[in-house]
Order: structure tokens, then C-alpha cells, then sequence
């Protein structure tokens, strides 16, 4: 094989030691680090990346503010929703396939030069699923276009999460990494709070026709067309962020050390770097570092770099020095998030209104399936879509906005792996707590109590697990397969959502009012989260050093320091190295010594008294 075709083939895992990079070469990516580390929060970078997942966010949760008025337009008698979890599920679904294409596609091309493309996909789906129609007489399928555009929506959303999560984590400084890419994931609940606040004015500005068209059956026509103009205007609105977000992709190159370890071309990994980091002094000294050494690409023996996505790299990364446990614990972990997480957020009208009941609702009444408050039976459309956005907006966005601010400020305070455990373990707790108030309270005439455990499971999510979840992926993971175990990750989220979503349809708790399922529901995921916390404690590395011993109480006011991307990276082995122990079994050794080394500490006090 000529060098040049061998020069074309991405480097693979580097090894626990880094010990597929020179020693010079080793050295002067030393320098690079340390050179952007010297900076802080990069506000260019966060804009970049916060602008997308913006969109996507604002785009996935609409469903929740269009769905009602959908149901209205085209299938307004129809007593059963399950159309609703139809076009949830294939969203998700997309999503999923989303994630793991581009993930691998992202690792393998390069994160710019995607870093767009799916934005491009949400424009022309939001583009058709605003325009999408039943066509004259009903000769199409509304339902068939919907699906149909929001699966092609759906993928370019969650190609979204490994591209934004590994570019701020790669050009983030070290020390600024867990606040910049918190701070991205704030925009998960910000797009939630516009989607519904987008709602709410457009059913306001539209309230004079609304109530005139809607009171009476014989003007039905008029009030169709004038709810059919708000989800599609709802819709449409999505299509704006997504623009100004492609402007912002053209200000963004390769992360310079990605460049450096994957594609193996120092002088691009450095102009990349300037280009974002002027302040970067390095070049001259890489350049006279790398002369120095001899070192070059066409120097290097071909059996001695490993290749990417080769099958004796892929072998050597996941099976032998066992890092399957982590992209195991990654996946695992986030896909129990998700269960819960999607399981109370996605089409949440209706679980909203389930703790809202104050009473039971007579079974004889029909109730159609775009009114998501069977309390109110003989609600207006215009009262069903103001009450969902009002209750959605205290209940649901103000609590995730409260819990993702309140994260970037601790996220370098506390022992973020610890955190995730512990995350898991208190909202399992709360959801547990609501599923039995939820019994005590439902049909009494009193649902305070449940409201507030309802917006403290979402605050918790978003302070805790649903946060750490998306960042934890794009920092163990290696430059050469860090996106394509982000987007596993990820995708294994999503499908947790999916299988939720059609668990909730099986039981019912949407579709019948007087059943009191969702306790069983809220307990279940209850024990959901505990189960996160097993697979958390066993399968997630620590992402930042200890504190240390001295300096009392005040040691918990300085920040933690965060381990490099580049030590993560080198793997299990490197976290071996430093103490850890990754893996049940290494975790129930540890436990099993450190109560055999305690009980022998007690026996030799006793015995010396």
C-alpha cells in the first residue's frame, strides 16, 4: 500500500498510555492542551452548538402544543389518541437513527463537515410538516404526511446530540468544560418554554376568532381552519432558530485535537485552534517540535498506527481493555433516564391534566381526543390549548429551566459521577413518594401536592442525571470514536422513550380518566431511576479529580478539577491507573476489602484494649 492511501486512513484508539503518538509528537500535544486550557468559557463555541440544540429541542417538544390542535382538525370525534403516540414514536424513532448515523459519520468525516446538514434536514421536514395535507376530498393521508415528516425531523434532531455535545466538549478548556456544555443543554429546556409560549400567544392573538368560530357546531368549519393556522404557525416558527443556528456553523472548524489525533494534520489542528483561540502561541513551537522530532505521517510504519473502525481496533479499544463497560454504562444509563424522563414529558397534556383531577369524570360523556382535560368536557378548543400551555409552562418549564441554571453553577462543585449516582437515586425517591401521593390525592378534590412533586421530578431531572447523561458520553470516549459512542449513547435514550411511550398506551393512562394507573407508573419509574444508579455506581469513570484531604469545610468551595479529554480517553486501563474501579465485579472486590481491612482495624482496637 503507497503512503498516500495510507495517509487518507484515520488514526484509531491511541492507547491507555497514548503510546500510538511519539514522544515529540506527544509533547507538543501537550503544549496545544495547555494553550487552551489557558483560556475560559468560550462564548463563540457555545453559540455555535447552544443554537442548535435549541432548535431541535424546541422542534421535538412542539408536539406537545400541536398535537391537541392537530386531533382537532383531522380527527375531532376520534375518542382514542393513539395516532398522537404514533407520531411521538416515530419522532423518537428518527431521532435514534439520527444519532448513530451521524455519530459514526462525525468520527470517521469530521464534525464540521456535518456540523449543518441536519439543521438542513429540520428545515425542509418543519418546511413539510407545516405544509403537510389531506389533500382535496381527503384523498391523502394527514396522518401518513405527519409521520412521514416528522421520522426525516427526528433524524436530523438527533444527529443534533453527539454533534453539539463532542464539539463544545473538545473545544471547551478543561476547566470551563462542565459549564459549557451544561450551559448547551440549558437550551433543552429553553426551546420546551419558547415551544410553549409560541403556543400560548399565537391561541391568545387568535382568541376573538377562536371563540367566535368555536362556540357553536353550526360555524365548525370556521373554527377548524382557524386551529389548523395555529399548529401549522406553531410549526412553522421552528424553521426560524434553525436558520440563524446554519449562519453560526460557518464560524466553527474541526476541534484542533481531533484534527491532531484522528486525521493526524498538525498544521490544520493548529490554525483550527488560532481560529478559535488567537490567543494560541503555539504554532511556531508545534511546528519547530514537530521538525525537530523527524516525525511525519509518511514516516510512520503502516503496522504501527491503528486504524479507525478497523476490526482489530475496534477489538482492541471495546473488548480487550474492556471499554464496552463504558459505552454499556453511557447507554444503559441513559436509556432508564429517558424511560422516565420522555415517559412523564412527551405528551404531557394529559399526565398534566391526570394530576390536575379533582374529581371523577362520568363515563357516559364522550370526550374526543384533542381535549386533553376530560375535568372540563365541555371545554373549547381555545380553553383546552391556553389551559395546556398555562399548566405546561409552571408545572413543566419553569422547573427544568430552575434545575439546568442551578446545574452550570455547582457542575464544577461537585463530584459529577457521584452526582449521577446519587441523582438517580433521589429522583427514584421523589417518583416514588409521587406515586403514592398521587393515590392519596387522585379524584379528592385536592392536587397541590402532586403538582409539586410533578415540577420537582423535573427540576431534579435537569439538575442531575438528565444533564450528566448528555455530557458524560462526550467526555470518557476517545477523539477517534468519542461521537459514535455519544450518538450509541443517545440512541439508546431515545429508544427508552420509545418503549415508555407505547407502555403508557398499553396501560391506558392517557386515554382513560378515572383510572389511576399513573401511580403505578410514577412507583415504576420510581424504581427505574434506582436501577440508573446501580449501572452509574459500576460502569461510569470519574470525570474529575479528588479534593484534598485538608482545608476542612472550605475545600468544598473550590472547584473540582476536571480530568483532560485526552486522559479520559486513554480508557478503563488509565482509570485502573489512577485507583478506580470500574465493573461490578472490581466494585464488590473493593467493598468486600474495605469491610474486611474495617472489621480488622476493630478486632486490633479491640485486642489492644
Amino acid at each position: 500500500m503507497s503512503s498516500s492511501s495510507f495517509e487518507k486512513k484515520n488514526r484509531g484508539f491511541l492507547g491507555p498510555r497514548s503510546e500510538a503518538l511519539a514522544t515529540n509528537e506527544l509533547r507538543a500535544r501537550e503544549e496545544l492542551r495547555l494553550d487552551i486550557d489557558g483560556n475560559g468559557f468560550n462564548w463563540h463555541v457555545w453559540a455555535v452548538a447552544a443554537s442548535g440544540f435549541f432548535t431541535d429541542s424546541y422542534n421535538l417538544f412542539a408536539t406537545n402544543v400541536i398535537l391537541p390542535s392537530i386531533a382537532y382538525v383531522y380527527w375531532q370525534t376520534d375518542e382514542n389518541p393513539w395516532r398522537e403516540t404514533f407520531i411521538n414514536a416515530m419522532t423518537l424513532g428518527g431521532s435514534a437513527i439520527g444519532q448513530l448515523l451521524f455519530g459514526i459519520l462525525a468520527d470517521v468525516k469530521g464534525r464540521n463537515s456535518l456540523y449543518g446538514v441536519e439543521l438542513v434536514i429540520v428545515i425542509f421536514s418543519t418546511i413539510g410538516v407545516a405544509s403537510a395535507s389531506s389533500g382535496i376530498g381527503n384523498n391523502m393521508s394527514i396522518l401518513a404526511w405527519l409521520v412521514a415528516w416528522r421520522f426525516v425531523m427526528g433524524i436530523g434532531i438527533g444527529a443534533e446530540y453527539p454533534l453539539s455535545a463532542v464539539i463544545c466538549s473538545e473545544w471547551s478548556s478543561t476547566k470551563a468544560r462542565a459549564r459549557m456544555m451544561s450551559a448547551v443543554f440549558f437550551m433543552q429546556p429553553v426551546g420546551q418554554l419558547l415551544a410553549q409560549l409560541v403556543g400560548l400567544w399565537v391561541v391568545l392573538g387568535r382568541k376573538s376568532h377562536l371563540q367566535s368560530h368555536c362556540s357553536n357546531d353550526e360555524s365548525n368549519q370556521l373554527c377548524r381552519a382557524e386551529v389548523d393556522r395555529i399548529w401549522r404557525i406553531v410549526t412553522g416558527v421552528g424553521a426560524a432558530p434553525a436558520l440563524l443556528a446554519i449562519i453560526f456553523r460557518f464560524l466553527i472548524w474541526d476541534a484542533g485535537l481531533y484534527v491532531w489525533e484522528v486525521k493526524q494534520d498538525i498544521p490544520r489542528a493548529i490554525r483550527n485552534s488560532q481560529n478559535v483561540y488567537p490567543n494560541i502561541r503555539a504554532r511556531a513551537e508545534l511546528g519547530t517540535a514537530r521538525l525537530m522530532s523527524g516525525w511525519n505521517v509518511e514516516q510512520t510504519e503502516e503496522e504501527s498506527m491503528p486504524i479507525q473502525f478497523s476490526r482489530e481496533d475496534l477489538r482492541y479499544y471495546f473488548i480487550e481493555q474492556g471499554n464496552w463497560r463504558y459505552l454499556a454504562g453511557t447507554s444503559i444509563c441513559w436509556f432508564l433516564l429517558d424511560f422516565a424522563f420522555y415517559g412523564l414529558g412527551m405528551n404531557n397534556p394529559r399526565t398534566i391534566a391526570k394530576i390536575f383531577a379533582n374529581a371523577p369524570v362520568n363515563e357516559n360523556i364522550i370526550i374526543p381526543s384533542w381535549n386533553t382535560n376530560p375535568q372540563d368536557p365541555d371545554a373549547t378548543i381555545y380553553d383546552t390549548l391556553k389551559t395546556n400551555a398555562e399548566r405546561s409552562i409552571y408545572t413543566v418549564c419553569i422547573a427544568s429551566l430552575a434545575g439546568s441554571a442551578l446545574f452550570i453553577f455547582f457542575s464544577n462543585y461537585i463530584r459529577r459521577r457521584n452526582w449521577l449516582i446519587g441523582s438517580f437515586l433521589v429522583q427514584g425517591l421523589v417518583f416514588i413518594i409521587s406515586g403514592g401521593t398521587f393515590y392519596a390525592v387522585f379524584h379528592k378534590g385536592s392536587h397541590f401536592e402532586t403538582v409539586a412533586l410533578v415540577a420537582i421530578c423535573h427540576f431534579l431531572f435537569n439538575f442531575g442525571a438528565n444533564t450528566l447523561t448528555f455530557m458524560i458520553p462526550a467526555e470518557i470516549f476517545p477523539s477517534t470514536y468519542r461521537c459514535t459512542c455519544h450518538g450509541i449513547s443517545a440512541a439508546s435514550g431515545k429508544i427508552g422513550s420509545i418503549v415508555v411511550s407505547l407502555v403508557l398506551r398499553k396501560v391506558g393512562v392517557g386515554s382513560d380518566p378515572n383510572t389511576n394507573a399513573l401511580g403505578y407508573v410514577f412507583i415504576i419509574f420510581g424504581v427505574v431511576m434506582a436501577i440508573g444508579a446501580f449501572f452509574a455506581w459500576a460502569w461510569i469513570p470519574d470525570v474529575q479529580n479528588g479534593r484534598e484531604e485538608e482545608g476542612g469545610l472550605f475545600k468544598f468551595l473550590k472547584p473540582l478539577q476536571n480530568k483532560t479529554l485526552e486522559e479520559l480517553g486513554e480508557g478503563l486501563a488509565r482509570a485502573d491507573q489512577s485507583g478506580q474501579r470500574i465493573g461490578f465485579r472490581n466494585k464488590l472486590l473493593g467493598l468486600k476489602r474495605r469491610t474486611f481491612r474495617k472489621g480488622s482495624v476493630y478486632t486490633s482496637h479491640v485486642e489492644m484494649s
